[in-house]
């Protein structure tokens, strides 16, 4: 029931820019600049301007530890990337003298548990998780993901109607299976009685004002974790480990200073990252 989605971090170990440019486009970026790609698809953690400023949770979190596992870059900047770009054969950036540079790392969404992607890539404990949960009433007699039975649900998103679609023996009971596109007219139908069970994603749901008026049952139908995705043996897997966890722990410059980073994104603690260094396991 578990899928893992490569966050995909696209750090482009690259010196300068895409195939086809002038020179003078071409040494817009030096050996001390680090770019790091990006997909449509990270359009949850990434945002760019027409400035080409980056906010949300990835420029946050790269703000955050880039001191941390920048090794020889003094500095980064995010670049758009074709979704299903592939770590050391797309290419596509190049140097002042014209050499060809692969991406070292990815940010995106690219599932992981299809073909051969667990075999060509290694990647960060999850960061961030988003859950697909079945929200009810407050005062209803439902309690967990056992009494689906004729229920009127209603899902909000593709991610939530394929959690539930998969999970067939929880589908094939309920009364009604009704796909709805916002999650605050999914809510008003649980409260005006219309609907019992609503189906959706913690980061549609947690951020809605009334989330603490609602039941969560127990559990998950599926969970999306965002990783961050690294070439095989490039070392960059490690590295990010350890600075997400000194960011986290409190022992480190001024304590837990990615839990806020997280809660500021989302609207609450989305994160699931527990890796430790192998000394403190």
């Amino acid at each position: 029931m578990k899928r893992i989605f490569a966050l995909v971090l696209c750090a482009l170990l690259v010196f300068a820019t895409f195939a086809g440019c002038s020179k003078k486009d071409k040494e817009k970026y030096s050996d001390e600049k680090l770019i790091i790609g990006y997909t449509e698809a990270a359009d949850k953690i990434l945002k760019i301007n027409e400035g080409g400023k980056a906010s949300g949770f990835e420029a946050d979190l790269m703000k955050a530890i880039f001191n941390g596992i920048k090794g020889d870059f003094k500095s980064y900047t995010f670049e758009k990337v074709d979704e299903g770009y592939e770590l050391e054969k797309d290419g596509g950036f190049f140097d002042s003298k014209d050499k060809e540079y692969s991406a070292g790392l990815l940010m995106g969404v690219v599932t992981t548990n299809r073909g051969t992607f667990n075999e060509d890539y290694s990647f960060t404990d999850p960061i961030i998780s988003d859950r697909v949960i079945a929200v009810a009433a407050k005062d209803s007699d439902r309690k967990g993901f056992a009494e689906f039975k004729n229920a009127r649900v209603l899902t909000v998103g593709e991610v939530s109607a394929e959690a539930l679609k998969k999970n067939s023996q929880i589908a094939s009971v309920c009364k009604s299976v009704t796909p709805v596109q916002k999650i605050d007219d999914a809510l008003k139908q649980i409260d005006s009685g219309k609907a019992d069970i609503v189906v959706t994603d913690e980061f549609t749901f947690m951020p809605t004002k009334k989330a603490d008026s609602y039941k969560v049952f127990d559990g998950e139908l599926d969970r999306i974790d965002y990783v961050i995705a690294c070439a095989k043996y490039s070392g960059w897997k490690d590295s990010i480990n350890e600075a997400v966890y000194e960011l986290k722990s409190k022992d480190y410059g001024k304590g837990d200073e990615f839990t806020p980073i997280v809660k500021k994104a989302f609207g609450y603690n989305a994160s699931s990252f527990d890796w430790k260094p192998s000394e403190t396991k």
